[in-house]
């Protein structure tokens, strides 16, 4: 059984409304069409998959969408938080809004740890594009690594501090369906997923 949705680290979180975000619009437009396209959403047994998420200008704190959403095509503002701070070692997330933080956000901080300059970070989910990227030996993080773990966050940052640049993707062979984009901002990460579903000529967009 996929154990998707599930959240696997400490949580912290304190049940109130975050301070709005000038582009928090912009995400939630990124994240419906997405969702449209099947790249986030909810499977038949009601677990949610994918989410998206953007860092708050000059620190490692980030604005993500909140856990059980993946069956809204359009969320509000209550259904977005803000992790504001994280430690991966430790295992624990500390998020402020009216819902708990995604239970990728971990992978997500790890991300924006890796490079400074990435802005934005989207998390996907497609058997197709899973297997085409894995056979073309895209960028991965090992088998071992499995969802919502340290092991997967570490070595996402790993990864992303390989490929060394402001925008990317790579896939996670240790979970099924699941890959990782990310870039400077919205539009790029975005482009950047866009991209290489066109590349791998699979009939999704």
């Amino acid at each position: 059984m996929m154990d998707e949705g599930y959240i696997k680290f400490k949580i912290e979180h304190i049940d109130k409304e975050f301070k709005h975000h000038t582009h928090l619009e912009e995400l939630n437009d990124v994240r419906t069409r997405l969702h449209k396209l099947g790249l986030i959403g909810m499977y038949d047994d009601g677990i949610g998959y994918g989410n998206i998420s953007m860092r708050i200008k000059g620190s490692d704190q980030f604005i993500t969408t909140g856990t059980a959403t993946g069956n809204f095509e359009i969320l509000n503002e209550e259904q977005y938080c803000e992790v504001t701070s994280f430690d991966i070692e430790m295992n624990i997330v500390h998020c402020t809004g009216k819902i708990e933080a995604s239970s990728e956000s971990m992978t997500h901080g790890a991300v924006y740890l890796a490079n400074k300059k990435i802005g934005c970070v989207i998390h996907i989910h497609h058997l197709g594009l899973w297997e085409y990227m894995l056979k073309e030996g895209y960028p991965k993080t090992p088998k071992k690594a499995e969802y919502g773990t340290p092991e997967i966050a570490l070595a996402s940052k790993e990864v992303v501090e390989k490929i060394g640049l402001e925008a990317g993707i790579f896939v996670m062979e240790g979970h099924k369906e699941g890959i990782v984009a990310y870039g400077p901002d919205l539009k790029s990460a975005e482009k950047t997923l866009m991209d290489e579903i066109k590349n791998s000529h699979l009939l999704i967009l």
